[in-house]
Order: structure tokens, then sequence, then C-alpha cells
């Protein structure tokens, strides 16, 4: 089965990307104007944003984008150009459209208990959206007094009709805007029991509504940096000293529509892949080992040091072996080494031990003074090498003053590692990413 990369890298400029009827993982980003369309489809990440936007000209349409793991505060759906939405609906947040932008304090699900078939029940809940929205109930007998909401805070009074008999009530409430949200209703019709009368049944908390950012209207130059055809060194190759990010004397610039026609025959040609964020590949396409090297141009005096963390399936550090660095040149399964050499990173997915669900490399500045950071490396780029050649090239833009950024991840999916290029950045340094997977260091 196709990804949903696939399908989008697949897709012409304008042209209409269609998901089929299922499930598919993000996160994803469309760089391209496209309309990605689905027929009950589901887009879902573990955390936000799952699909973002990040050229004018995107329609979103037919989609469920929820967001499986994080808080509902998250953001799903985040659009950095006007976007056309239609028949979406959303666990998380929006950003980017206008109104819509933020948290939508209702219930994920009404209980409503034990009510009387004989007499009409009713209960009372409080929401807080932030646009307005119209309630639709496919339940016969199920009532909302107000059904039309405005935006901000509204108590709604839910009527439940007797229908006589025993029974169970079990139905799907939505919410609808631009975007749809939607709440599950349960409840049973007992024999003798008496009738509810406005039961409390959910209270928002208050919400704080900042104003919406503005949405560029011009579209944003796309540049992406070639790769460097070298493997960078360290320069005095002595533990410690760090990845010493090399200079690119070239810079190869490639348009939209370049890029797409690049990815669509990066197979037949043995192209490197480039990725953007939140992309995902197998990890067996990279065959059964691959190196990764970090390249870029440093602006100042600055050394760049790896650091990979083996997890376990709570995302905490497998032991003292657990990280692998220059003071830990191996992971204890010999699946992950650090090259004094050079400093690249070597990994073996298949030498990985079983206690271990998750491996994020990360790069951090060692600086002692938080004005050294990645501000001062230009064009910074994860490569990926196997069999001699590179495979996967992840420009990380958009880095100010983070000291730490983790750069790409591997992760279990249903048996088999896959890669994701995360390029997020840590402004605290190390010290914090440490204590995040277990790690206790003194900063």
């Amino acid at each position: 089965m196709a990804t949903i990369y696939d399908i989008i890298s697949a897709t012409p400029d304008n042209g209409t990307a269609a998901l089929p009827p299922g499930e598919f993982e993000g996160p994803v980003v469309i760089g391209r104007p496209m309309k990605l369309q689905g027929r009950n489809t589901t887009v879902w990440a573990r955390h936000g944003a799952v699909i973002g936007i990040e050229s004018p000209g995107v329609t979103l349409e037919g989609l469920r984008v929820e967001i499986t793991e994080g808080e509902t505060s998250e953001t799903a759906i985040k659009a950095n150009y006007p976007t056309n939405v239609s028949n979406v609906e959303v666990l998380g947040t929006v950003s980017g459209f206008g109104g819509e932008d933020g948290m939508a304090e209702i219930p994920r699900t009404l209980a409503l208990g034990e009510m009387s078939p004989q007499e009409e029940n009713s209960f009372l809940m409080t929401v807080d959206i932030p646009a307005e929205a119209e309630i639709v109930c496919s339940q016969g007998g199920v009532t909302f007094v107000p059904d039309k909401l405005p935006a901000g805070r509204s108590e709604v009074k839910i009527i439940v009709a007797a229908p006589g008999t025993p029974g169970l009530v079990y139905s799907e409430i939505l919410l609808n805007s631009a975007f749809r949200r939607r709440i599950y209703l349960s409840g049973r019709f007992s024999a003798g029991a008496p009738a509810v009368k406005d039961r409390v049944i959910f209270t928002a908390q208050n919400v704080v509504r900042k104003p919406a950012p503005s949405v560029p209207e011009q579209p944003k130059s796309i540049c992406i940096p070639s790769v460097p055809a070298f493997v960078p060194s360290m320069g005095t190759g002595t533990p410690g000293s760090g990845v010493s990010v090399q200079g690119m004397t070239q810079e190869r610039r490639k348009t939209t529509a370049e890029l797409a026609a690049a990815l669509r025959h990066a197979a037949e040609e043995k192209a490197p892949l480039v990725m953007k964020r939140g992309q995902r590949i197998p990890a067996a396409q990279l065959g059964e080992s691959f190196s990764v090297y970090l390249t870029g141009v440093k602006l100042g005096e600055l050394d760049v040091d790896p650091y990979v963390f083996m997890l376990d399936g709570n995302e905490k550090s497998v032991g003292d072996g657990g990280l692998v660095f220059f003071g830990n040149t191996s992971s204890p399964d010999g699946a992950v080494k650090y090259d004094s050499e050079d400093g690249h990173i070597s990994v073996e997915p298949g030498r990985i031990s079983p206690g271990v669900k998750r491996v994020v490399i990360a790069y951090s500045v060692y600086s002692g003074t938080s004005r050294r950071n990645f501000s001062l490396v230009k064009d910074p780029i994860l490569s990926l090498y196997s069999g001699g050649k590179e495979c996967v090239s992840f420009p990380i833009d958009g880095l100010t003053n983070e000291i730490t950024i983790v750069a790409m991840e591997m992760y279990l999916y249903k048996g088999e590692w896959r890669i994701s290029s995360v390029g997020s950045g840590y402004r605290d340094g190390l010290v914090k990413l440490c204590n995040r997977y277990g790690i206790e260091v003194s900063s």
C-alpha cells in the first residue's frame, strides 16, 4: 500500500492527492499547491502537527485529522498560508485559520448514566469553543438547546425524550464550524430509574484565547540546499572534540517543481531522497546498515557533537549504555556506534536489542554559553549514507538559538524500524534532553 508521502510526491502542482479509505500515519508537510482529498480517510500522528501547510493554494477535503497520544491542546493542523478546508474533522487544535484557532474545550464523551424511560431527562454542559458552531446529533429524541453556539463560552441543555421502554443510547454528536469536532454520547434507559433533571455533566475550563496570528498572503520562496559531495571530518580526530561541521563551497537550489520531480524519480535515478520535517521512511530502504553525518557551514568557532539515545517503550534510556557518544562509542548490542575518526554515527537496525523501541539521534553545540548555538551553523543538513552512497538528505532549516537538536528518530512500527525526520531543538541544551529520557546529569 502506498504511503501518504508516496501519494503526495506523485501529485503534480495544483493536482489532487486522492487518499483511499483507511488510515495513514503522519505527520506530513504539504509544500506545493494541491488538494489533499480523502474518502473516510484518517491521517494521524502520535503528536502534532499532523498536517503542516507550507504553500499557498492548498485544499484539505474529506479528512479526519487526529493526534493519538498527545493532548487535545496540541496542534493537529498548522497552516502557514491561507488554506481551504471542506468536510474536515479534527481532534486537536488548528493554527493559521483565523477565528478557528485555539482550544475547543469540549468533552470527548458524554456519559449520561441511567435515565427514566417514562419521563423526559435533561442535562447541562458548558463548552468553550473558538468559533461559532452548530450542534448536530443523529440520535432521535436528543435535543440541544441552543443548537447554534457563538464563539466563546456557552451553556447547553441536553434534553433526552422518554422512549417508553428500557434500552441503550449511543450516538455521535458533531460540532460543525469550518471544521468538525466529534463527541460520543452514551446512556441507558433503566426500568424504575427516576428522571434526571438538569444534571451537570461537563463544565469547560476557562480558555484564554490569543488574537489569531496573521497569515502571510504572499508565498515564501522555498530553497532546498544541496548536500555536499564530501564526508565531513573532525579535523583532529580527538575523542570529545566533536563533529566538525564543514563548510560547503557551492549551493544548488531547486524549485518546488524540481523537488517534486526528484522525489518521483529518486528510485530510478539513484538520487538521494530529500526529506522534510515529519516525513518517515522504512529503515529497510537503506539496507542492513547506514551512516549518519551532519554537515553545514560554521559561522564561528564551535564544535557539534552527536548523542544517540537508546530508549525503551516508556521512552527512557535502556541503561548505562543507552547513550552513545564520544565517551561511550558503542551501544551494548553493537547496533549503534560513534566513529572517533570522523564523528559519524553508524546504525545496524537488525542488531538492535529487543528492549529498545526507539532510537533518537541528537546533536549538541559544545558551548558553555547560550551565544554559541545553531544560529552559527548555516544550512545544516543531515545525510544518511548506505553502501558508500548518499541515500537521504534532510535540510534542517529554521534553527535559531537552539543549543541541542533532535535530528531524527527510529521507531518500531508493526515490527519494522522506521526513520522520522524531526529537526526540533532545545534552547536549554543537552541537560534537558537527557533528563527527558531518564538520564540524570547536572547542568
